[in-house]
This record gives C-alpha cells, structure tokens and sequence, in this order.
C-alpha cells in the first residue's frame, strides 16, 4: 500500500508539473501543488520505506523535472509564451524637421543637460551641449545628431 500512495504521489506530481509547463506556464498553482506532490512522494518514501525506496524516488523525482526542462526547452513549448514580436515603430519628432543649427528659443525646464525647450511655440527635448542652462534663458541650436538637439546658452 505504501509503494502505491508513493507512485500515486509521485505520477500526481510529474502530471501537475507538465500541465504546469505545458498549459499553464508561469508560477501558479499547479505547479506549487506539483512540486509539493513531489516532496511528499520523496518524504513519504524515505519514512515508510527506507533510505533505499527514498533516494530512488528523489532520483526519479529529478530526472523527470530534468525531462521537463528538456522538453520544456527543446519541445518549443515555451514558445507559445515568449515574446516574439519585433518592435519596429518609431517615435516621430516633427521639430527636427522645422529646427536648424543657430535657431533660437528658450529653456523651459533647467537644462541640467537635458530639458525641454521651446522653438517657434513648439515645446521639444534638448541637450545642454555647454553645461547647466537656467530656466527661462535664451538658447541656440549648436548641432543636431542623431535625432538629439543640441543647445548652448546665447551670447546676449
């Protein structure tokens, strides 16, 4: 009767901890209740059995969760759960389009290398390419690399 509620417990962990791997990935309950079918298959074996019938079983406890990461891996069945998708969009910054180098507007923000700035009414991000810039100081475009505005404070 033992070796049977240890099978049992044993076949009832393996069973959870597929479902857990191939249905329902993730850490739920299944595979909490898997893994603790597991550890009582191993327990109960080691206390009804023996050293023998225990480590048997742990051994057979481990190379059915080294099967399932195998399978888990090679089987593809985590691909159903990866991210696949290629991100390909692209945010657009019309100011780039309308700005130029030695256009002039002012710090919005502090220019504590980066901050926003204001061009021709139109609010956009810009980098101190001379140190920290006050808010509300008059600023010039040095260069634009790279979608990156590049500012220094004006010469009044």
């Amino acid at each position: 009767m033992e070796l049977l509620i240890i099978i049992l417990l044993l076949l009832l962990g393996i069973v959870l901890l597929s479902i857990e791997v191939a249905l329902i990935p993730g850490i739920g309950v299944t595979g909490i209740f898997g893994v603790i079918s597991l550890i009582a298959s191993i327990c109960y074996a080691f206390i009804t059995l023996g050293n023998v019938a225990g480590w048997t079983t742990a051994l057979i406890a481990v190379a059915a969760g080294v099967l399932m990461f195998m399978w888990a891996v090679y089987g593809k069945s985590i691909d159903k759960v990866a991210l696949n998708k290629k991100i390909d969009s692209k945010v657009e910054n019309p100011e780039l389009d309308v700005l130029k180098v030695g256009d002039t507007g002012v710090a919005i923000t502090r220019l504590a290398l980066i901050g926003e700035a204001e061009f021709n009414g139109a609010l956009t991000e810009v980098k101190s390419s001379g140190g920290f810039i006050d808010e509300g100081a008059q600023i010039v475009v040095e260069r634009i690399t790279d979608k990156i505005i590049y500012v220094k404070k004006a010469n009044n």
